[in-house]
């Protein structure tokens, strides 16, 4: 059959439907077929039926009604899409575009809620595995402390699994959307939450590499018992690859509490999670330098070949130059890890060998006529010490030795924080951080054997013990914290090292660990204690220095510090912390100062106890330098020498107890901010170094300068503040700290 073509007609030929015209039309067909009307109006077709008066009003209506809804979305929508050809394209577009917004906005609804679906199955249905993994960790940490490895190993192995899925689920949400939950009221559980579950995971993962480390650890130690000594080094060098990936992790574990809310986690818990959050760094930290310094450590435990050490303990209840006064010497035999050999003596038994007669420090000569063992730490600079250390030890029969290693009692009280008390039944006493420095010095000063006459005894029974604590500790918590010990004591130099190998040496000053006395193009502080016949009052006497800096309008400088310090001894149950403390003061600073005033020193004149030169008596090189270079001031009676790249004021200083006496030092710097038309900018910067073996005093130090200079970069100090009330047309900072550890401020000038 043929197709009949169509016709379409235009929009113009479109007409609204005549009503009328159309009831005729079906009237008459009805007629014409003899079509009588019907009851049910509703059910008949229009152009079938005859109509009465009745229905033909009720379709009419109808006819109305639906032309109504012709007219106005038909016929009318088109007349207007189609009645100007640039309107029509934009308003096609602008459909388009809305409805393209509306499409992605409708995606990322669907989308999110679906996350958020998924984050609350997570949260419901993962909760049971996250709550049995913390389980596992709490069993496996207990086993660690039974020193079960093999328990604790396959414990945090579980925990592991089980971690690790349930972080898989929170990388399959989509980490992006996971991380912006926490910028969303009531939704930054989730990003929370996914950080805890992956610094679990790397929680766990860290105790299944120690368990394994603990576990080979444990091994070397039965066969010690079997007659095979341990090796420290070889048990670095067989899990080095293991402690890296535990630094890694320790890391990860750090940058994922980070990003924890501390409001998204449980009240009960909170205080156990910033204890964590804070100790954490400091653990990576003291693992991370461990690790850094592979070379270093492999040489001190004798990698290289057979090393021996002169150790010298520093009482810094009686300080002196480097850390206090050597109470008790030892010598550390070490080879491939192995300690060989290890004893604690009396300084005073090498002392009495000594058979070279030396001429000491004029200060010195106030307490002893020969230069000795027990005070050859008279130079702050440690490595020069050190030297004269070893050259008195091998003068006395010691042996040579490859270096120098010291330590303070702050180290020991900082282990006893970690191994708990120690009992020492044959003393009749039981040790710990709290009653250490007064029990120690007890038995050293009064209730020591006097037939035997060996009061420095008692360290060497307790030294053996707290590191044979520390070696055998079963949790690598705690192993982590004896590390941070280590790195902190060598930080705040409670520790020192120095090293006759070059390359070493290099290593320890590169890190701050060696003792010496930098050298710096500008502005230098450090003041040193020498207690000389004051007993051990240090232990009591608090110390307080201000340097203020004076920038001049010609651009000179004048510093001044004070230095005060108070006695807060006298009425201790301990007599040696109610005598009165004498010591030898030292402030250094830039080769070149000159001293302009100086007040608070006691005056005092040193006479020489023996003719020495008559006697035959050597003298010292460096010693005999710091002599020649030496004036006195007339008017104030500061001696004024040079040492190295520094100018040291040096005076007598007594405070007794419960009171305070205030030193004060005016000195013009040997060089100035330099700003003109061929300097358009210059700096001023200042090194303040702490007193090895100090506790560190309180800091404070003050920079104005003109208001017409203009700060172009200062060093990111903590505690500093501006100053703009100053008088004289001034501004200034101020920077307030401790000197636990040296101190370094920089700032950079332009007018």
């Amino acid at each position: 059959m043929k197709k009949q073509k169509r016709t379409i007609l235009p929009m113009s030929d479109i007409r609204p439907i005549n009503k009328e015209a159309l009831f005729e039309a079906g009237e008459k067909k009805k007629r014409q077929q003899g079509i009588s009307s019907v009851k049910n109006v509703s059910r008949r077709n229009p152009l079938q039926t005859k109509f009465s008066e009745e229905d033909k009003k009720v379709w009419m209506d109808y006819l109305a009604r639906e032309d109504e809804k012709i007219n106005k979305n038909e016929t009318l929508d088109f007349k207007r899409k189609f009645s100007s050809s640039k309107r029509t394209k934009k308003k096609i577009g602008g459909k388009k575009i809305i409805f393209f917004k509306f499409g992605i906005l409708l995606i990322i609804v669907v989308f999110s809620l679906n996350l958020i679906i998924r984050g609350l199955d997570l949260k419901y249905h993962g909760i049971s595995n996250a709550n049995s993994a913390v389980a596992e960790i709490l069993s496996a940490k207990d086993s660690l402390k039974a020193g079960d490895f093999e328990k604790s190993y396959v414990q945090f192995d579980n925990a592991h699994q089980k971690l690790s899925q349930i972080s898989g689920q929170f990388n399959g949400m989509g980490k992006i959307f996971v991380n912006a939950t926490k910028y969303i009221p009531y939704a930054s559980k989730l990003s929370s939450g996914s950080h805890l579950i992956a610094f679990g995971n790397s929680v766990s993962e860290v105790g299944v590499l120690a368990s394994g480390i603990l576990k080979n650890m444990d091994k070397m130690r039965t066969g010690e018992d079997q007659g095979a000594p341990i090796s420290y080094l070889k048990i670095f060098h067989d899990n080095e690859g293991d402690l890296r990936k535990i630094d890694t992790l320790l890391g990860d574990a750090q940058g994922e509490l980070v990003s924890v809310n501390l409001d998204d986690v449980p009240e009960k818990d909170r205080a156990q999670f910033i204890e964590i959050k804070k100790s954490l760094p400091e653990i990576n930290n003291a693992l991370t330098v461990f690790l850094g310094e592979e070379k270093l450590f492999n040489d001190i435990l004798g990698g290289n070949g057979p090393r021996k050490y002169l150790f010298l303990f520093q009482n810094n209840q009686e300080m002196r130059s480097t850390g206090g006064f050597i109470g008790s010497y030892g010598m550390l035999d070490i080879f491939n890890g192995h300690v060989r050999n290890f004893f604690i003596d009396g300084i005073f038994n090498p002392d009495g060998q000594l058979k070279t007669r030396i001429v000491p420090p004029a200060p010195v000569q106030k307490i002893s006529a020969n230069w000795s063992l027990h005070d050859s730490n008279w130079f702050p600079n440690f490595p020069t010490s050190a030297e004269k250390a070893i050259w008195f030890y091998e003068k006395t029969g010691g042996p040579t030795t490859d270096g120098v290693i010291t330590m303070t009692p702050t180290v020991m009280q900082k282990m006893l924080e970690l191994t708990g008390p120690i009992d020492m039944p044959e003393y009749g006493i039981t040790v710990d951080k709290d009653n250490f420095v007064g029990e120690i010095q007890y038995q050293v000063e009064v209730d020591y054997d006097k037939e035997l006459n060996n009061p420095k005894k008692i360290l060497g029974d307790l030294a053996p013990k707290i590191l044979d604590k520390i070696l055998n500790m079963k949790n690598f918590s705690e192993m982590s914290k004896a590390m941070n010990v280590l790195v902190e004591s060598l930080n705040e130099k409670q520790i020192l090292i120095y090293s006759k190998n070059e390359d070493i040496e290099k290593v320890l000053s590169q890190n701050g660990w060696s003792g010496e006395i930098l050298n710096t193009p500008k502005d230098y502080l450090s003041v040193v204690n020498t207690n000389i016949n004051g007993f051990k009052t240090d232990g009591v006497v608090k110390e307080h220095i201000s340097h203020l800096v004076q920038i001049q309008f010609d651009g000179s400088i004048v510093d001044t510090v004070t230095i005060v310090r108070r006695h807060d001894g006298g009425d201790t149950p301990y007599e040696w912390w109610n005598k009165v403390n004498a010591d030898y003061m030292r402030v250094y600073v830039p080769k070149g100062s000159k001293l302009l005033s100086a007040d608070g020193q006691t005056r005092e004149v040193d006479h020489p106890p023996l003719d020495y030169d008559a006697l035959g008596y050597v003298r010292d090189q460096d010693v005999q330098k710091e002599a020649e270079t030496e004036m006195i001031d007339p008017e104030n009676g500061t001696k004024i020498y040079e040492e190295g790249e520094n100018t040291v004021f040096a005076n007598w200083v007594y405070v007794s107890p419960k009171e305070t006496t205030t030193i004060k030092y005016t000195y013009l710097l040997p060089f100035k901010i330099d700003i003109n038309s061929l300097h358009i900018s210059d700096s001023y910067s200042l090194l303040t170094q702490k007193q090895s073996g100090s506790l560190g005093s309180v800091f404070s130090s003050e920079v104005n300068y003109p208001s017409f200079y203009k700060t172009l970069w200062q060093s990111q100090n903590e505690g500093v503040t501006r100053q703009d009330d100053l008088p004289n047309d001034e501004v200034g900072l101020k920077i307030e700290s401790d000197l636990k550890t040296d101190k370094f401020f920089g700032i950079a000038f332009t007018k």
